[in-house]
């Protein structure tokens, strides 16, 4: 072998240990960057995880609190009517606040709106996760749409009419739920359970309440489906991690 061709050899061989090694570090870097990824992603749904767990419990207690309402319409529209069978004055006073006491629904967004705001949902890899993401504001914001209207239309409209029959004081005529309880005001029932303007606008108030309560746990549906969705995906990163 002659000279030349050694060195031609030597030369061959310490550019393909210069190539290898630049291609070694290309991986390293893609393999860190991918691993930041990796813990990133894992960061943002363990911070989705517990602020969506908390939104699934204001919204199961809003249920609740809209089906007791729902439950005293129907037994108060059992005493409406020309001629209603006796009901208590402290009785009719409960039913009342138990129908119309019923907050707008309040859920915990602060985590996701940052997420959206920052531009890095691409982080999380699962295209089902991000749909889901992207139409939880739509859905939150159409019921607490029919949460604040339904709200309004009570404290324009029913509180007013009830007044009529009702020494309600100034806290309960603005709906300041926190506040108003049966012993706020001082009822007569008799002409109240009489009045059929007030028997339309339950009645009414019963359908509102029944779309209201569907339109509440559809909403808790799709909340509890994305809890289950980033807890599969937080399980299954934690299992990549461990291999």
């Amino acid at each position: 072998m002659t000279e030349r061709t050694r060195s031609l050899r030597k030369a061959l061989l310490e550019g393909l240990v210069i190539v290898a090694s630049i291609l070694i570090a290309f991986a390293l870097d893609a393999s860190w960057d991918s691993y930041q990824e990796a813990q990133a992603e894992q960061e943002i749904l363990r911070t989705l995880l517990a602020e969506f767990e908390e939104a699934a419990e204001r919204i199961a207690a809003t249920i609740e609190v809209e089906k007791r309402s729902l439950a005293a319409s129907a037994s108060l529209m059992d005493h409406l009517g020309p001629t209603p069978p006796d009901l208590p004055a402290d009785s009719m006073e409960a039913l009342v606040f138990t129908i119309y006491a019923v907050n707008t629904l309040e859920v915990p967004a602060g985590a996701l709106n940052s997420l959206l705001a920052s531009g890095d949902l691409g982080l999380i890899s699962s295209d089902s996760i991000r749909r889901a993401l992207t139409r939880w504001p739509a859905l939150v914001s159409d019921v607490r749409e029919n949460h604040d209207w339904q709200r309004e239309t009570t404290d324009n409209v029913i509180i007013p009419h009830i007044s009529r029959h009702v020494a309600v004081r100034s806290a309960a005529r603005r709906l300041e739920y926190a506040t108003w309880g049966p012993s706020s005001f001082t009822l007569d029932p008799g002409p109240l359970q009489r009045d059929p303007v007030f028997e339309g606008l339950l009645s009414w108030g019963v359908a509102r309440q029944t779309a209201r309560l569907l339109e509440s746990e559809i909403l808790l549906d799709a909340c509890l489906e994305l809890v289950a969705m980033v807890r599969r995906e937080l399980d299954a990163g934690a299992t990549q991690h461990q291999l």
